[in-house]
């Protein structure tokens, strides 16, 4: 009995921790607790849910990419460039941007795995490099006047749901299919728990290392036209400090920084976490700036945990062994 209740607190205990936030500030607030509010809450984390999936495969294989804010950035302003100035069509518009993102994404994947740069110093220069250019699209001016038929992906209902909450279970649900239903959803685990045993049993591991930041631009520009479309203004700083809710959203739902670990529905439960987090702290009219401290302070626990549990494991192999 003791040992399934750990088994169940260390696979769910976060949904735990998201039911005890949840009624927290629902008892604090009763406003909070409402349908409408609750519709809000996930529509907020829809756009982190999103660009988290991408981030969930370059976790899995042990890299990190602090691109995929400035690459949202990018995103809006380029597509909102093609579609306002050049009078492009949306749709085109929008796949020309995909290619555009992807090879990005795969220029930072071949140096990372071919070159064996940290992909720390290799997506933080790209990060760089996508915020001047988003900057330089338009000289820093935000770009107005978006096609209504566009931003319907941003504020577009089915029914009573927000189509970008329908979206983001599009996104989680692709990410879930390709890394439980495909043979090659197993290379990303492989690469992550022992790159050398990857190579040597037969894994294309520079090839798949290169698709992984394929893979994150592609759902980084996925949820960059979200936030496109729900704002209806392409701006510079659109995605500014997006990574780091990226980041702490696949963390502290359960997706290990040492790589070789974690599952879609964490970075669902984790999206959540930080969108409860932040609506409810808006609500109880909690300073910005204590709200930033907040997720900084979880994101530190979350990753001090994670390394905990990896010792833990590491000394039960050695024991066992």
């Amino acid at each position: 009995m003791k040992g399934r209740v750990s088994h169940i607190l260390k696979n769910y205990g976060i949904v735990l921790v998201l039911l005890i936030e949840i009624i927290f500030f629902g008892l604090v607030n009763h406003s909070f607790a409402t349908f409408s509010n609750m519709i809000t809450v996930v529509r907020q984390a829809s756009i982190v849910g999103i660009c988290s999936v991408g981030m969930l495969f370059v976790l899995i294989t042990g890299g990190i990419d602090l691109s995929v804010g400035w690459m949202m950035s990018a995103v809006g302003m380029l597509t909102g460039y093609f579609m306002v100035t050049l009078g492009m069509n949306p749709i085109l518009a929008c796949l020309i941007v995909f290619v555009v993102m992807m090879v990005i994404g795969s220029i930072m994947g071949i140096i990372v795995a071919k070159l064996r740069i940290a992909p720390f110093i290799v997506t933080m220069a790209l990060m760089n490099v996508l915020k001047g250019f988003s900057y330089l699209i338009t000289n820093g001016k935000n770009i107005y006047g978006l096609p209504d038929s566009f931003c319907t992906i941003g504020q577009g209902y089915i029914g009573p749901i927000p189509l970008p909450i329908i979206l983001m279970i599009f996104a989680l649900f692709l990410g879930w299919f390709v890394l439980e239903k495909t043979y090659f959803g197993r290379y990303f685990y492989a690469i992550g728990g022992n790159e050398e045993a990857a190579m040597l049993s037969g894994i294309p591991v520079t090839k798949t290392k290169v698709a992984t930041y394929m893979i994150s631009s592609f759902f980084a520009t996925f949820a960059g036209l979200v936030m496109l479309g729900r704002i209806k203004t392409g701006s510079p700083t659109t995605g500014n400090g997006y990574e780091f809710d990226v980041i702490t959203a696949c963390v502290i739902g359960g997706v290990s920084m040492a790589g070789g670990a974690g599952k879609p529905y964490h970075v669902l439960v984790g999206s959540l976490i930080i969108a409860v987090l932040n609506n409810g702290l808006i609500i109880l009219q909690i300073s910005e700036y204590v709200q930033v401290i907040l997720k900084g302070l979880i994101l530190l626990l979350a990753v001090i945990y994670d390394c905990v549990q990896k010792q833990r494991q590491s000394k039960m192999v050695v024991l066992e062994g």
